[in-house]
């Protein structure tokens, strides 16, 4: 028996129930675990070669199945743990109301706002990025919620009028940086288990005009070599974000 674990939804028509992995596939000619009322415990399933869940009979490899279509053995349901991974649905209900928000206020400083749910940092739940989609291949982040509770709290939010730039890099790491012809500003932090948010690094540099340069680390004044050691530490291979999903 070879058995694969899935998460999507159950659908049933005239035939009989099959399994939408959510992915545009199906299971068939195969064994699956699914967890489907998402209680962390799975039960075991066999598809026929149609796609359809064998139901209360004995699978082609011998194994028994009940009227639910549950592997058993001598009468007993085989379960097992599983992570469940949650459904878009889920997080579109948690995020609405910042969602709508959002496009209300600030999707006028995007040309193609978009947005789209990615776990930053491997946690199991998915952070709610937004912003402007410039290409299939290039997007730029104007914000950043996560879930504290199952309610949604703002990490970084720009409304796409500033320099500000957002970068979500490798490892949960998220930097900021922005300047002008006066001043440079830069800051690393990181998306903890729990998603929350811990600060890494601050850094700036300030060359007013007729002034002695200053340079910062978390608000400390230091060197300017201390600071370009610092500068380092943001060194960390960017996640290639693209924001695929547009408002509807």
């Amino acid at each position: 028996m070879t058995i694969s674990a899935y998460a999507g939804n159950w659908v049933k028509n005239n035939t009989g129930w099959w399994y939408d992995n959510g992915n545009g596939t199906w299971p068939s000619s195969s064994w699956q675990w699914i967890d489907g009322n998402s209680d962390g415990i799975a039960e075991c399933y066999y598809f026929d070669g149609s796609g359809y869940c064998m139901i209360n009979t004995t699978t082609p490899d011998n194994y028994s199945v009940n009227d639910s279509g549950a592997w058993t053995v001598n009468g007993v349901v085989q379960t097992k743990s599983v992570s469940t991974e949650k459904s878009d649905s889920y997080y579109m209900e948690k995020y609405a109301s910042v969602m709508s928000n959002w496009l209300e206020v600030y999707g006028e400083y995007a040309d193609n706002p978009a947005y789209d749910f990615i776990d930053i940092n491997g946690n199991g739940s998915k952070e709610l990025i937004m912003g402007d989609r410039k290409s299939s291949d290039s997007s730029s982040i104007f914000a950043i919620y996560t879930l504290n509770n199952e309610t949604p709290v703002e990490i970084v939010i720009d409304p796409g009028v500033s320099d500000w730039r957002f970068e979500i890099l490798k490892g949960g790491y998220i930097s900021t940086s922005n300047s002008n012809a006066s001043w440079d500003t830069n800051s690393l932090s990181k998306l903890d288990s729990n998603d929350n948010r811990v600060w890494v690094s601050k850094a700036s540099h300030s060359h007013y005009y007729g002034e002695a340069e200053v340079y910062e680390v978390n608000d400390v004044q230091v060197s300017k070599g201390v600071y370009i050691n610092e500068l380092n530490k943001y060194n960390i291979e960017k996640e290639n974000i693209r924001l695929t999903r547009t408002f509807k």
